[in-house]
C-alpha cells in the first residue's frame, strides 16, 4: 500500500509542472477542504492491536505573507489511535479529536510546498477501548482519556491542478506528540486531498503596475 501512495505521488509530481500552478502573493487567502486518512504508527505484528486507518475531514485556511511563505491555521475533525504498551501487554483506546494546527507554510515551487506546525487536539465524546490484555494488576489509560493532546506537524503538499480560483490539493501530514504517555505510540501520518479555493485575491492600487 506504501509503495503505491509512493508511485502515485512521484508521477504526480513529475507530472505537476505541466498543470496551472497556484502562485503565492502577499494579501491572499486560500482555503484548503477535503476528506482525510489517518494511521497511528505501530507495529501491528507485535500483538492483537489493528491499527487501521482512519477517516476524516481536514480544513487548512492560508494567509500568504509573500511569494515563497503563508501562515497557515489547519483544523481537522478525525478519530484517532493511542496504544499503549505496559510490561509485555497491550491497551488500545481510541477517540475523536479536534485537532488543530498553527503554522507556516513554504512554497519551493509554485506547485509544491511544506510547512511545520504547533498542533493542539481536543479529545470530543468518550474514549472507547478497542483492545486490552492488560492484568488487573497493569490498569493503565492512553493519551485517548486526556483532554489535550500536544505536539507538532509537519507537512508535504503537492498541487494537483489549478485554474483561477479553484485547484486541488495531495497533502502528505505527520504528527509528533509530545505528551504521550511511557510506553504509549501517539505518533501518526495522514493523507488529505482537498479543494483549494481563493477567497481573497491580492488587491493591486490604481495605477500600480505589477
Amino acid at each position: 500500500m506504501r509503495s503505491i501512495i509512493g508511485v502515485l505521488f512521484l508521477i504526480l509530481l513529475i507530472n505537476s509542472g505541466a498543470c496551472f500552478a497556484y502562485t503565492p502573493q502577499s494579501g491572499n487567502i486560500s482555503v484548503v477542504f477535503g476528506p482525510s486518512v489517518r494511521k497511528t504508527i505501530f507495529d501491528d505484528t507485535r500483538s492483537g492491536v489493528d491499527s487501521t486507518y482512519r477517516s476524516g475531514v481536514g480544513l487548512l485556511i492560508l494567509g500568504d505573507a509573500n511569494d515563497r511563505g503563508s501562515l497557515e491555521i489547519g483544523t481537522f475533525y478525525m478519530p484517532k489511535l493511542f496504544v499503549r504498551e505496559v510490561e509485555g501487554n497491550y491497551l488500545s483506546q481510541s477517540s475523536e479529536l479536534l485537532h488543530i494546527t498553527l503554522g507556516y507554510r513554504y512554497w519551493p515551487t509554485t506547485y509544491f510546498s511544506t510547512s511545520l506546525s504547533f498542533y493542539s487536539a481536543y479529545t470530543i465524546g468518550s474514549p472507547s477501548t478497542e483492545f486490552s490484555n492488560l492484568r488487573p494488576d497493569q490498569q493503565q489509560s492512553t493519551s485517548a482519556e486526556d483532554i489535550t493532546e500536544y505536539g507538532f506537524d509537519l507537512s508535504l503538499m503537492l498541487q494537483l491542478w489549478n485554474s483561477g480560483s479553484w485547484g486541488a490539493m495531495l497533502e502528505g501530514r505527520y504528527s509528533q506528540s509530545v505528551t504521550s504517555k511511557t510506553g504509549e505510540s501517539a505518533n501518526d501520518y495522514s493523507g488529505m486531498i482537498g479543494i483549494h479555493y481563493l477567497l481573497q485575491a491580492k488587491r493591486t492600487k490604481p495605477g500600480q503596475i505589477e
